[in-house]
């Protein structure tokens, strides 16, 4: 196995280089620079967007038991056709049982 890992360097050494090395160091340095750029930006935005979350929610929350309290409250009207109505056509075709 070690000819033939011997064989694959040699082969890997002996082809040209596909790309110039020239400038790799300051790629990498200036790639760095910007990650870390971004890494502060996306942490001094952090507090604004856990506030926005929480103004969505509390929001929700609030229209969402606004909405369900006023479905209770609302008086249900009763009248020939309605499902609450005793007198409904369909209750009194169902039979009871």
């Amino acid at each position: 196995m070690s000819e033939r890992l011997d064989e694959l360097v040699a082969r890997l050494a002996a082809s040209p280089i596909d790309r110039s090395l020239d400038g790799l160091d300051g790629e990498i340095g200036r790639s760095i620079a910007h990650r870390r750029r971004e890494a502060r930006t996306l942490a001094t935005l952090a507090p604004v967007r856990v506030a926005s979350v929480g103004l969505a929610l509390a929001m929700g929350v609030t229209v969402g038991g606004a909405v369900a309290a006023s479905a209770l409250v609302r008086p249900h009207p009763y009248g020939a056709f309605s499902i609450a109505a005793n007198l409904a056509p369909s209750t009194l075709l169902e039979g009871r049982e």
